[in-house]
């Protein structure tokens, strides 16, 4: 496995960072640098890390660089910000045979989080266990273990923080993804992720999941439409208790929204079971090529 630590103006925490690895007997680290002014790229040489410089514009281009460097079955791929802890790896590696993501949960330590974020991981993260069927509580996280050969059949297209999103996205539509528990540091240096940040990422998801599974994007959308049958519909029959009067036009305006919702549950199920005996399917050939 190598440790893949992408990293930009990182200079108060790079040091302490890969010291913590080498205390816990990590010695394949990985620096990809996003062209830091500080002297980050050159502490990480002095600390005996292979540095390279990263192509493409932000994390996104960094990883994309790790992932042809990488010569390992398997990438760890953490912050340089000294937020995770080396100790916490140690979770992740028995769930590598099984599965191509292991995402480490950050469940300690939330209160290093900003509220902000927090709200923001929440809300993608639901979305995610929506769009994809996978129940991934932080899928934000700057912790996660990737086989390596299949991150290299994935066309990463993110620019930005958003690379986590369109990871998991993919894993979760063409392989296996699970997460464990671990804890979350107080940052050192400058806080780079920026409100601004969650709409890119929730265009990200939206876009993954119209790219990996439209058939369950279009199908949930089209089921909101029994919001407003429900409210139509007993509006005309409270006119109708209430005041005798029966509104056909919009009761069939109602029934129609209706029946439109149920066949679009219908297609987003349908779409949602077959990606399950995908999943299946695939286990079972990994299991016995």
């Amino acid at each position: 496995m190598t440790v893949v630590v992408p990293v930009l103006n990182e200079r108060e925490a790079i040091g302490k960072v890969l010291d913590d690895l080498k205390s816990e007997g990590f010695e394949h680290i990985l620096v990809v640098d996003g062209y830091s002014k500080d002297g980050t790229a050159e502490i990480a040489q002095t600390k005996g890390a292979l540095v390279l410089r990263q192509r493409g514009a932000g994390k996104a281009g960094a990883l994309a660089t790790a992932i042809d460097a990488v010569a390992t079955p398997y990438m760890l791929v953490m912050d340089g910000d000294d937020t995770y802890k080396a100790a916490d790896i140690v979770r992740l590696l028995p769930h590598a045979a099984e599965y191509d993501e292991v995402i480490g949960a950050r469940t300690g330590g939330r209160q290093n989080i900003p509220f902000v974020n927090r709200l923001g991981n929440w809300l993608i993260s639901k979305s995610f266990k929506l769009l994809f069927g996978e129940p991934i509580t932080d899928v934000l996280s700057g912790m996660y273990l990737l086989r390596t050969d299949t991150m290299r059949q994935v066309h990463i297209t993110s620019t930005s923080f958003d690379i986590e999103v369109e990871i998991a996205s993919a894993i979760a539509s063409v392989g296996r993804i699970t997460e464990v528990p671990i804890s979350y540091g107080e940052r050192l240096g400058m806080q780079k992720l920026r409100s601004r940040d969650g709409g890119r990422i929730v265009t990200t998801l939206f876009w993954m999941a119209y790219y990996y599974n439209p058939l369950l994007l279009f199908g949930g959308l089209i089921s909101l439409n029994a919001i407003p049958a429900v409210a139509i519909l007993s509006w005309a029959l409270y006119q109708k208790l209430a005041f005798d009067v029966w509104h056909t036009g919009w009761a069939l305006l109602g029934v129609t929204l209706f029946l439109v919702a149920t066949e679009g549950a219908a297609v987003g199920l349908g779409s949602l079971l077959t990606k399950r005996s995908e999943q299946r399917i695939m286990l079972e050939l990994r299991r016995n090529p």
